[in-house]
């Protein structure tokens, strides 16, 4: 081989070389954002067996009973305990923020992108369509859609 060809070989064999880090580059980024992508969604499962406790967590919340007539010292009990429990749900949103759980809104216009309308009744200064209560909580995850929210909307 003469010297030329030895350059035009050594010119192809760099372009070669060339093309394959690049080849590798792309190939780690994709890597790289996949596995991104995987962890951000990997507690999906973990995070939807969760939810039913979580609907019962807020659902107790919701009937903490009227202490009022309870003896003053029973009713420092009572208060401190609530307040124990409001502290475990702040806890538990914590977590649910950190993982990007966050829960689906529920007031205003129904949208079949978030909510599934479970039922339908008439209420007073409330704009047909418009969600009445909530029967269970939605839930998404990273802007992903984990639970639709069940709602009752006006007619």
């Amino acid at each position: 081989m003469n010297e030329e060809e030895l350059k035009t070989q050594a010119e192809e064999y760099l372009a070669g070389w060339k093309r394959a880090q690049a080849d590798y580059a792309n190939l780690k980024k994709d890597s790289d954002r996949e596995k991104q992508e995987y962890a951000k969604y990997a507690n999906e499962r973990l995070l939807d067996a969760i939810l039913p406790a979580v609907d019962q967590f807020e659902t107790a919340l919701a009937y903490t009973p009227d202490i009022s007539t309870l003896p003053e010292q029973e009713q420092k009990q009572f208060k401190n305990w609530i307040i124990g429990i409001h502290a475990v749900k702040a806890l538990w949103d914590n977590v649910f923020t950190t993982v990007g759980l966050e829960k689906i809104p529920t007031t205003g216009a129904f949208d079949p992108q978030l909510h599934e309308a479970v039922g339908e009744e008439s209420k007073e200064g409330v704009a047909p369509g418009e969600i009445v209560r909530t029967m269970q909580d939605g839930w998404k995850l990273n802007g992903k859609l984990l639970r639709p929210a069940k709602v009752i909307i006006s007619s």
